[in-house]
């Protein structure tokens, strides 16, 4: 099963959540909206275990650009518009939760 994590609040520890889906067999994205972007911004303090969740992580480009922080982000984010963002959502996971 592919859960994608729907985060729109900004610097949530995903660490436990997202190790026990993959504990269970699962594959986790993560999709960061709104002040969930803040999340791969190099200012949260949560930002550095990222990298670490071992997931693809998407974040929607105008609510990245929309708070100044395109060229702060610390780990390899797709940026996503609208479109892209109805795809993952509908074609690519099985299971949406959202924090």
């Amino acid at each position: 099963m592919k859960y994608l994590i729907w985060l729109s609040s900004d610097c949530k520890d995903l660490t436990e959540i997202v190790g026990a889906l993959k504990n269970g067999g699962h594959d986790v994205g993560l999709l960061l909206v709104q002040d969930g972007t803040y999340l791969a911004d190099k200012g949260c303090s949560e930002s550095g275990k990222l990298k670490d969740l071992g997931t693809r992580v998407y974040a929607t480009k105008n609510h990245v650009e929309e708070r100044g922080i395109d060229n702060r982000l610390v780990t390899e984010v797709e940026r996503v518009d609208i479109e892209r963002v109805v795809d993952v959502v509908m074609e690519e996971y099985d299971k949406v939760i959202s924090l």
